[in-house]
């Protein structure tokens, strides 16, 4: 499979010298090449579990806790547990 490299570099707005673009054409190559042969492969009876595609995982999180700041008892003003500022924006 064949790769337009000028196109890409214009794209990516980088420049490369004529090894370079040689050099990535063959990359190229040889990354589409090894692609095309993902795809010839059959899944069909690879078990979902195995494959990745269902998992039991879930994400984990902790509880969200109020923290005392050291300077709470040197601020000006508070409301409701937070620490009242100058408005600054319009």
């Amino acid at each position: 499979m064949k790769v337009d490299i000028e196109k890409l570099a214009l794209l990516a707005r980088i420049k490369l010298t004529l090894q370079e673009k040689e050099k990535l054409q063959k990359e190229f190559e040889v990354i589409l090449d090894y692609i095309s042969k993902l795809k010839e492969v059959d899944i069909s009876k690879i078990d979902e579990k195995e494959s990745g595609k269902t998992t039991e995982l879930e994400n984990v999180m902790r509880e969200d806790e109020s923290s005392c700041l050291p300077v709470g008892r040197q601020v000006p003003e508070k409301e409701n547990n937070y620490i009242k500022v100058k408005h600054i924006l319009k």
